[in-house]
């Protein structure tokens, strides 16, 4: 019994830690991370136009313009889109107002270093003075939240259609993927609670029983986080492969991975794997054992 105990304690504590990782890896925002300090110094020394970076302090009119309600369509009564509005709430983010048929070149698109979790998308703060001056002056906003709806983009000018809907149907696709992995990850932190409280009380009443129940839910939650971070793998794929390119690729000069946020998440499935697996074997492993003790004393009676 008090193997069995011990099992149950260590099988407890390395759920606790699990959840504490998991629960750490949901709230934080570095789940994938870009950084472009590489990119903009090869653009800065070998750009083939000397004004291409000048994009990144640009000013506002350098922005796709949306119409004021003016049927002569004067540029002068045309208002831009100012980045953080709630016009750019309705934009896939603000790479795609930037990049729509005026800045092919790579050295002419204004990037910048971010890192972005399951409910935000942040710069770096303090690592480019460019995008601190743009938030600064209020033209940016630091964060941006990442959107589980669908909303109707704004039809920008001088976008071909067919553009337009491709750019729409890739934002359907990977808010599904967004999606699939917020709800299972939540499904997995729900289960691995419950499985926590169920080993809890093991200590109390039906220590066998409730041992083998914890385990069989901490697998579950393992299952849930498995499907959940190939998704949002799957989702940081595809969203890099869309098209055009030019909008939504990265320079292979930009250096992109995933952050430690991720990091906690996969540290939480293994802990929640382990856990689910000495929960679920060691109450046959004592009980086969038993019988063996059982068996081998009788015959030798």
């Amino acid at each position: 019994m008090e193997k069995q105990a011990l099992a149950t304690a260590l099988s407890l504590s390395m759920s606790v830690v699990s959840l504490l990782l998991l629960v750490t890896a949901i709230f934080t925002d570095h789940w994938y991370e870009t950084d472009t300090r590489r990119h903009k110094e090869n653009c800065d020394e070998y750009g083939s136009d000397s004004n291409d970076q000048k994009n990144r302090e640009m000013p506002i009119y350098h922005l796709p313009l949306v119409d004021s309600g003016n049927s002569k369509r004067n540029v002068a009564l045309m208002k831009p889109i100012h980045v953080g509005s709630r016009e750019e709430e309705l934009l896939e983010n603000w790479r795609a107002i930037l990049g729509m048929g005026i800045l092919e070149t790579e050295c002419g698109r204004p990037l910048f270093s971010t890192y972005s979790g399951l409910w935000r998308k942040c710069y770096f703060q303090g690592m480019d003075r460019d995008i601190d001056k743009l938030i600064s002056k209020g033209i940016a906003d630091r964060c941006t939240t990442v959107k589980y709806h669908f909303s109707q983009p704004i039809r920008l000018r001088n976008i071909p259609l067919n553009l337009t809907r491709t750019i729409q149907q890739d934002e359907w696709h990977l808010l599904h993927l967004r999606r699939i992995t917020a709800g299972f990850l939540g499904m997995a932190a729900a289960v691995l609670l419950c499985g926590s409280i169920v080993a809890t009380v093991g200590f109390f009443w039906e220590e066998s029983l409730t041992q083998h129940v914890s385990g069989l839910l901490f697998l579950m939650a393992g299952i849930f986080c498995t499907i959940s971070l190939c998704t949002y793998a799957a989702s940081v794929s595809y969203d890099l492969s869309r098209n055009p390119p030019f909008i939504y690729g990265l320079p292979g000069d930009v250096d992109h991975g995933y952050g430690w946020s991720i990091f906690c998440a996969w540290v939480s499935l293994g802990l929640t794997v382990a856990s689910g697996c000495l929960s679920t074997t060691y109450p046959f492993l004592s009980q086969t054992k038993a019988l063996h003790s059982k068996t081998a004393r009788e015959s030798s009676v």
